[in-house]
């Protein structure tokens, strides 16, 4: 058996006991997989199954719950359709609109609601955990384990795809709406992925861990940092960076040494560079240009 059809198995034997959060399941269950209908004048309700379990537990709920009978269908494989489907419906008399009040698919002006039911959008945390039961129970997937293992809700709308959103944020779940081809689907993907890539990558490569990784760890007496590190971590005095910079400035092109052309920091004539040149003597005379 697939492994959602495992997990929806599992589902449709957990036990609830508070109203509320078995109103929230069945409203969610008829939101997402059935729809309105009008027959002769009569409101119509159907909720279209893929597993026999699910289907039942929907009808109890609905008769232990909101107190109306609901009839239970096997539809043979047809088309795409390789397995059987099960469908339960309430149509007897006036139970149709009275459980779509109740429910909440539709408001106080027999309008059809969009989204969620409005108890289940404002309810407690309990609610949104049953509405999350009922919608992966309705139309819910498990993508095999994998690269990218995902849990995914096609949604009969984009308004029920955000109140899902919003519900799973309540619970501190991140999920995304997704219009996939005209569908509207709700998808959480598995966090601990990006951990386990980012714990392998640190695994890989500590030196570049950051902070605290193997770059980072101290040494012994005998180990030689590298010079990036020295610099960074051991400044050089003010006065050798000003003699550095000035020996670098007078190089020559053709000199292998260059910083041999410079004269040293206590003002004296270079090592192996040219003397210095002597100054004009109109300078030093009475008779300069300047002063006649």
């Amino acid at each position: 058996m697939a492994m959602t059809g495992v997990v929806k198995d599992e589902l449709s034997r957990v036990q609830v006991i508070k109203p509320c959060c078995r109103k929230a399941e069945v409203s969610t269950l008829l939101r997402f997989a059935g729809g309105l209908h009008l027959s002769e004048g009569r409101v119509v309700i159907e909720a279209e199954l893929d597993t026999g379990a699910v289907a039942r537990r929907l009808r109890a709920s609905i008769s232990e719950v909101f107190g109306h009978p609901a009839e239970f269908l096997v539809l043979a494989p047809s088309g795409l359709r390789k397995g059987n489907r099960y469908l339960v419906r309430v149509s007897k008399g006036q139970a149709g609109e009275s459980l779509a009040r109740q429910a909440g698919l539709i408001d106080s002006y027999g309008r059809p609601v969009r989204g969620l039911p409005r108890q289940v959008v404002s309810g407690s945390v309990c609610d949104c955990e049953a509405a999350w039961r009922g919608a992966f129970l309705a139309h819910g997937s498990l993508t095999e384990p994998g690269r990218s293992m995902a849990l995914e809700i096609t949604c009969p709308g984009s308004e029920a795809a955000l109140a899902l959103v919003g519900a799973a944020r309540r619970l501190k779940v991140h999920a995304k709406a997704r219009d996939v081809r005209d569908v509207d689907r709700v998808v959480i993907r598995d966090g601990r992925r990006g951990d386990r890539r980012h714990a392998d990558q640190a695994r890989r490569a500590p030196g570049r861990a950051g902070l605290g990784g193997a770059a980072d760890a101290p040494r012994g007496p005998g180990h030689r940092q590298p010079a990036g590190q020295l610099r960074r971590r051991q400044p050089a005095p003010q006065r050798a960076r000003r003699g550095g910079g000035r020996r670098a400035r007078r190089a020559r092109p053709g000199d292998p040494r260059p910083g041999r052309a410079a004269a040293p920091d206590h003002g004296g004539p270079a090592a192996d560079g040219p003397p210095p040149a002597a100054r004009p003597a109109w300078r030093n005379s009475a008779s300069s240009p300047s002063r006649r």
